[in-house]
């Protein structure tokens, strides 16, 4: 009687690789939220700078040193970051300066929704004082919400301060020895040339000035759509609109909501839902047919994997994370096929040619 084979040790290893995979992803994003001060300038640097690389290239073609094509590219990107905090500013201070009175304004737009919440909850009172004829109403007052002193502001300083010094300093020295890293990467991966990699961030400055273009004319129709509404400070409306739409899907779903409360604020009737829902209606038809006639099906990428990208980078690094994770996701792309495009294997020659396909 010939006895059963045992079980090849192949399914026992492929378990035992997929574990430690899983551990090592699950350390790895766990490190990364814990080292989020140092971790999140640094990728959004590297993002920067692989975004005005093409800028460095110009330079260097003119026969500037390679010292001064990455100062020359870090000064337009502070400037570029201090220009937009000097922008915003003022239309902040004054939204916390008459946060209270928009508050008031909005509860005086809901009075007929608050008035009818207060008519359900008299009739909970109602029955919960025939249930229980000797509980006392409860008259705690609601705590106010404290603002943040001066003390705790400047409490964040420090901090700040050294995610700023991070990020220039990995925007400058990436600029400056991107070449020579690119070099040295092809000699410890065979597989993952510098020419991939100078097309990888090719791909991604290409999409970034794309995306940036589209967003600005967008940005640009919203200010004169909300002008034409009578909205108040339509220009930042327009500025904001440029800003949040680099963050796919939660982006514009968030602006249209505060589009929403501040029509609430600003007008009367039917027309308070107009800025709203004018907003979403451009915005799909920006989404739908504008983006993707513009970005092309060469950089596009699968709507899933833009989603999930997002939500991972949202949760670990907060909206700044939503700015960088579709660069990343880009790059990640690209590098992906050009390491599959130099796989001898038969299982990456069939991929590469889905990806062709």
């Amino acid at each position: 009687m010939q006895k059963p084979s045992p079980i090849t040790p192949k399914i026992g290893d492929n378990l035992i690789r997929m574990a430690v995979l899983l551990v090592g992803a699950a350390a790895l994003v766990w490190l990364m939220q814990s080292g989020k001060q140092i971790l999140l300038p640094s990728a959004f640097a590297l993002v920067i700078g692989v975004v005005c690389a093409p800028l460095a290239d110009r330079i260097d073609r003119v026969g500037a040193p390679r010292v001064i094509c990455a100062l020359a590219v870090m000064l337009v990107v502070l400037g570029t970051l201090l220009g937009g905090a000097l922008i915003f500013y003022p239309v902040i201070s004054e939204f916390a300066s008459r946060m209270p009175l928009m508050w008031n304004e909005l509860q005086e737009a809901l009075g007929g929704l608050k008035s009818t919440m207060e008519s359900v909850e008299d009739v909970q009172k109602e029955v919960a004082k025939t249930l229980s004829s000797t509980e006392t109403p409860d008259t705690t007052p609601t705590p106010a919400v404290e603002l943040p002193t001066l003390g705790v502001l400047i409490g964040y300083v420090p901090a700040i301060g050294a995610q700023m010094m991070v990020f220039v300093g990995i925007l400058y020295f990436f600029l400056l020895t991107r070449v020579d890293l690119y070099k040295f990467v092809e000699k410890r991966f065979r597989a993952l040339t510098d020419t991939s990699l100078f097309k990888a961030e090719s791909q991604v400055s290409r999409y970034f000035l794309t995306v940036s273009t589209i967003n600005a004319c967008f940005g640009v129709l919203v200010a004169m759509m909300l002008t034409g509404l009578g909205m108040p400070n339509a220009i930042y409306w327009g500025l904001a609109a440029f800003f949040v739409n680099f963050v796919l899907y939660l982006g514009p779903i968030s602006f249209a909501a505060t589009l929403m409360i501040a029509g609430l604020i600003v007008f009367d009737g039917p027309i308070s839902v107009a800025p709203s829902l004018l907003y979403m209606s451009m915005n799909m038809v920006e989404g739908q047919f504008v983006t993707p006639s513009l970005v092309g099906r060469h950089m596009s990428v699968n709507p899933l994997l833009v989603f999930i990208s997002l939500v991972f980078f949202l949760w670990l690094w907060g909206p700044l994370g939503g700015v960088i994770a579709i660069p990343i996701l880009v790059w990640a792309r690209q590098v992906n096929k050009a390491l599959l495009r130099n796989d001898p294997s038969p299982e990456a020659a069939a991929i590469a040619r889905l990806h062709k396909a």
